[in-house]
């Protein structure tokens, strides 16, 4: 009796699994660059809600990003979050990290919304 797997059926094992590699792997790296994503966008979320915050309490925004974390924000590590200050009542936020589905995010306080 042979004993063992023959060279065709070692083959085909490595073959199927080959095919499944290319399958999975893109959809991997696509869930992984919406995590991100999802990453950014919430922070840039509860960093406006700290300012506004602070905005409530001083009348007046904040100079930077680190007076807010009395207010509870505090970014997730990797991220690179900015703040400019357009007005007396209006700012941006940006938020930076590698490996999303684009360089960055931007929030605006004149529309609420992150683009």
């Amino acid at each position: 009796k042979d004993l063992g797997f023959s060279l065709i059926e070692v083959l085909l094992v490595i073959v199927v699994i080959s095919v499944l590699a290319v399958i999975a792997i893109p959809q991997f790296i696509s869930y992984r660059n919406e995590a991100i994503d999802a990453q950014l966008k919430s922070d840039l979320r509860n960093a406006a809600v700290a300012i506004e915050a602070y905005y409530a309490k001083k009348s007046v925004l904040p100079a930077s990003l680190a007076e807010t974390e009395g207010y509870g924000f505090q970014s997730t590590a990797g991220v690179t979050i900015s703040l400019l200050v357009i007005s007396p009542t209006a700012y941006q936020l940006t938020a930076s990290k590698a490996g999303g589905s684009q360089p960055s995010f931007t929030y605006d306080s004149s529309t609420g919304g992150i683009h």
